[in-house]
């Protein structure tokens, strides 16, 4: 009796300690992230891959769901949501973002590569400037 007193104590204590995995991901993904990586595949089936890309940063904020990604000195707000791989980008204003910057689509795959790493895929983005479909894009970012 006594031992099945302490073994359901000891799961009710690691039960109330453990996190929902939506918590554990929003605190994961808040703060700086810089763009390291950018890889697609263009309308001639060739795997172009970007190791300097321009300096984008995308910015997990708040606990509203709100943050800035910063392209150069330009800054585009966005909203976002987030499942356990799936992370919706909603910027404002897409249509006007260069090439090497996410949020040309909203919903994109994700996976962490460690605590400070992390790349976001999408089977395929359209480019409104140069009015073409890249695909499968991969944006791997950096933690600051």
């Amino acid at each position: 009796m006594a031992k099945s007193f302490y073994l359901s104590l000891l799961l009710g204590i690691i039960g109330i300690s453990c996190k929902p995995d939506y918590v554990t991901v929003g605190k994961k993904l808040e703060g700086s992230w810089h763009l390291e990586r950018f890889q697609y595949t263009d309308t001639n089936n060739q795997l172009l891959v970007i190791d300097a890309p321009p300096k984008i940063i995308l910015n997990f904020t708040d606990s509203k769901r709100n943050g800035t990604l910063s392209v150069s000195s330009a800054s585009y707000p966005f909203e976002y949501n987030f499942g356990p791989d799936q992370c919706n980008i909603d910027v404002k204003d897409e249509t006007t973002l260069p090439l090497e910057a996410i949020g040309k689509v909203q919903v994109y795959s994700y996976a962490f590569i460690d605590k400070k790493n992390i790349k976001f895929t999408i089977d395929k983005e359209y480019h409104y400037t140069a009015k073409k479909v890249i695909r499968n894009v991969q944006y791997t970012f950096s933690k600051k």
